[in-house]
């Protein structure tokens, strides 16, 4: 009988695999190879054909740190990730919030607050870039105004940040709202009955039990504002003075503009090993969760 179980639990576990099998494949061809292939050759000296022509070592690692261009975009992709990332977390987290309570209306505001997702990121970028182009924009002439916008260093990262917001609203707020409805109603009544409500009821007995849902939306957000370059080719091309040119803008510059393969790669090495280390740190903390 033991042996039964076992074998119908063998079973299903290869039926399972097998489900998963095209997605595995997919993800073989389209990720994990050219992801070991852009390390391996990392440290190799390629040609913009693709050719090895020999070893590098570390050279393409020690051209791309001696750039002040790169060292110019990691210091763009750290601002934009200080600026980005609270911004984001907290506005949608206000939204999912204000609306957590279902009610006959609710999908008023729940479609308006989701409507984001429908709009592509390239029109959302081409709208933001006429509201926002300079002293000749959209703003300035219905408001009177004379917000500079895109065409300087501060307006443009705040036009960045708020274009950023726009394009992850939707998703994160889907994701916190479920979060909030999915908390079981007993526990909130046993808190109302010992007393806690209003602010006391939200900050220690809500968002608590969302917490896992809320470090979600912060590792999305992180990993939008490090990956973040089509935007930035949309709306300001870097600019003003590379105000804007993230390390992914200029892994754009130079892996498809200059071809220039050594730096690509090394760039492409790095990026690889900084996302590892993230999802390392995410699901370390889970394990250590459930572990207690």
């Amino acid at each position: 009988m033991r042996e039964k179980k076992t074998t119908k639990k063998y079973h299903s576990q290869n039926k399972a695999y097998l489900y998963l099998l095209p997605a595995i494949t997919v993800a073989a061809l389209f990720y994990w190879y050219p992801s070991l292939k852009s390390i391996v050759e990392s440290f190799l000296t390629v040609n913009q054909s693709g050719k090895i022509l020999g070893f590098a070592g570390l050279d393409n690692y020690r051209r791309l740190f001696s750039d002040p261009a790169f060292i110019n975009s990691l210091k763009v992709s750290l601002t934009f990730i200080a600026l980005f990332v609270p911004a984001n977390t907290f506005i949608t987290l206000l939204a999912a919030s204000l609306t957590r309570r279902p009610s006959r209306l609710s999908f008023i505001p729940e479609y308006i607050f989701f409507a984001p997702v429908a709009v592509s990121l390239s029109a959302y970028s081409l709208l933001m870039r006429d509201i926002f182009r300079g002293q000749a924009s959209v703003l300035n002439n219905l408001l009177g105004t004379t917000f500079s916008g895109i065409t300087s260093a501060a307006g443009a990262m705040a036009v960045l940040v708020v274009l950023g917001i726009f394009l992850d609203f939707g998703l994160d707020y889907i994701l916190l709202i479920c979060a909030f409805r999915s908390i079981d109603s007993s526990v909130v009544e046993a808190a109302r009955m010992d007393g806690a409500g209003g602010w006391r009821l939200y900050w220690l007995v809500e968002v608590p039990m969302i917490k896992d849902t809320v470090l979600v939306t912060v590792f999305l957000a992180l990993k939008d504002a490090i990956l973040i370059s089509a935007p930035i080719i949309i709306l300001t091309e870097g600019g003003p003075f590379r105000s804007t040119e993230t390390v992914m803008f200029y892994y754009y510059t130079e892996a498809f503009r200059s071809g220039n393969r050594g730096v690509q790669n090394a760039l492409a090495a790095l990026v690889l090993t900084l996302a590892a280390l993230i999802m390392t740190i995410y699901t370390t903390y889970k394990k250590i969760k459930e572990e207690r």
